[in-house]
């Protein structure tokens, strides 16, 4: 009966995901987790896995990273079957690391009132790809730049009243911690990067996404930051206290990781960022409790807090920041 229940949550998540997370932004994706939804023996054998191992995100990358195509589910299907024991086995092997660099455009906002010298920490980091703000120039709309034009662009679509930086952030340290931390001279690491990516509107590779990876791939080779194995809830106050012996202001942040983690793990983080000297920026999905409640944000949005509280709604992937004040309520 346990299987029976957990074949039926599978189903259940990966319809969710399809209308809330994918449908609008990735139709391909819509259609692979409605296909495997409706797929009794697909379902089987992701509820086998523990939860964490069931996520869309990391069966429709580990089959990509295994060489399924981007094709319509009606082609793929007998492929993610056939091919079960390798895809299963990278999905043990692997974690959901997207790093997508246009996430900081949406965190910039967050951190533009600060001024002088910056040690940046990232918990989830994965490879470290979003630990550069300072090394990317900004479009935050029409005219609406921030950087040197020298520099590889970030664009996002952001709401009139959302307060932008004179400058670039001096960022004099950068450190990140993640459980299973990638490292970016490795290829394997650029292969599951890529894999990660969402199919484009048109359901075949997402070209932009996947040249930002490589670019921010590229910049984190140059410059390598100070990547350390561990858990945000147990390890995160010894990296902070290393980042203040290097710059007189500490940022916390992260994106799309805290979904990962179990409530109370969130619960004790959160305390955690309330007792540390830092200023903490978080940009998770709207259900998650980790602060003052947010009844504006739609399914599917990211809320965008800075020290728990909620200053603007982002797009998952950074495509766009609407500023509190800008929210209709």
């Amino acid at each position: 009966m346990e299987s029976v229940r957990d074949d039926q949550r599978v189903s259940q998540a990966y319809l969710r995901w399809a209308e809330v997370e994918a449908e609008g932004r990735s139709p391909r994706y819509a259609e692979w987790a409605r296909g495997v939804a409706g797929d009794e023996a697909l379902c089987a054998a992701l509820g086998e896995l523990e939860p964490l191992k069931r996520q869309p995100n990391l069966l429709f990358a580990a089959a990509r990273f295994e060489g399924v195509p981007l094709q319509p589910w009606s082609a793929v299907r007998d492929m993610i079957a056939g091919a079960w024991e390798p895809i299963r086995s990278t999905m043990l092997a692997r974690m959901t690391q997207t790093n997508e660099a246009r996430r900081m455009a949406t965190l910039l906002p967050a951190i533009a009132h600060l001024e002088g010298p910056i040690a940046l920490v990232e918990v989830g980091a994965s490879a470290g790809l979003c630990l550069y703000p300072d090394r990317w120039r900004y479009r935050f709309g029409a005219g609406k730049y921030v950087g040197d034009a020298n520099l590889p662009l970030l664009e996002t679509d952001a709401s009139p009243s959302t307060p932008l930086p004179a400058t670039l952030p001096q960022i004099a340290w950068r450190g990140g911690l993640d459980l299973q931390p990638l490292d970016p001279d490795d290829p394997d690491t650029k292969a599951w990067l890529e894999a990660l990516v969402w199919p484009d509107a048109s359901g075949g590779v997402d070209g932009a996404r996947v040249d930002r990876v490589r670019t921010a791939i590229a910049i984190a080779r140059r410059e390598r930051a100070h990547l350390r194995r561990g858990d945000l809830t147990t390890d995160t106050r010894a990296l902070v206290e290393e980042a203040a012996q290097q710059a007189p202001t500490v940022v916390v942040w992260h994106s799309a990781v805290l979904a990962y983690v179990a409530a109370f793990e969130r619960a004790a983080f959160a305390d955690l960022m309330g007792e540390l000297p830092v200023t903490w920026v978080a940009n998770e999905g709207a259900t998650l409790e980790i602060g003052p409640p947010a009844p504006w944000a739609q399914p599917g949005d990211f809320v965008l807090r800075r020290d728990a509280e909620p200053v603007a709604v982002t797009d998952p992937h950074g495509a766009a920041i609407t500023w509190l004040d800008d929210i209709p309520r």
